[in-house]
């Protein structure tokens, strides 16, 4: 009887971690909420969004463990790699985080960009896991959005981070 108890008691606790990791409930979010290009994701039910001065959109966890920033860039001239490459310099130096050592490949609803892996340290001294991501949407459209993490985030809250960013599309200019 006791070690079908000890089963059960590992079976439940196994049964709350997994319900845990998955939001119960989840709402789309489109931004801007009119025209195109745009994103859209879906985020846990307890998330925030909160629209910046900056034509920006804060999308944030509802324990402030993780963060998503959403930006869309035009220009006149057609953006290049190297064009790229600055953007992620100044932005995680206006972020205060470390340059970025390395660029990985990234795509989003099949547009082409990369990442841009770095880290920061906040006010109260904790280390911060931040990746920047500038998606080429067309010659002169851009998609920029940070993924914001504690670095001490569990295996739990990555899941949810990355599932939010499975979810992300971009819709082109019309």
């Amino acid at each position: 009887m006791k070690i079908r108890l000890d089963s059960l008691s590992l079976l439940v606790a196994l049964h709350a971690v997994l319900f845990a990791a998955q939001p119960a409930v989840a709402k789309d979010v489109r931004f801007p909420a009119a025209g195109n290009p745009a994103f859209s994701l879906r985020i846990p039910d307890d998330w925030t969004t909160e629209e910046g001065d900056d034509d920006s959109l804060l999308v944030a966890s509802g324990d402030h463990s993780m963060a998503f920033t959403l930006l869309l860039e035009t220009s006149d001239k057609p953006w290049d790699d190297d064009a790229l490459d600055e953007i992620a310099t100044v932005a995680l130096r206006v972020a205060k985080a470390s340059p970025p050592k390395r660029k990985e490949a990234a795509s989003i609803s099949g547009f082409p960009g990369f990442s841009y892996p770095s880290a920061t340290t906040n006010d109260a001294g904790e280390v911060v896991r931040l990746t920047l991501y500038i998606i080429r949407i067309d010659k002169t459209h851009l998609a920029l959005f940070n993924r914001i993490e504690a670095a001490d985030n569990s295996p739990a809250q990555r899941k949810i981070a990355e599932a939010v960013l499975r979810s992300m599309t971009i819709s082109p200019p019309r």
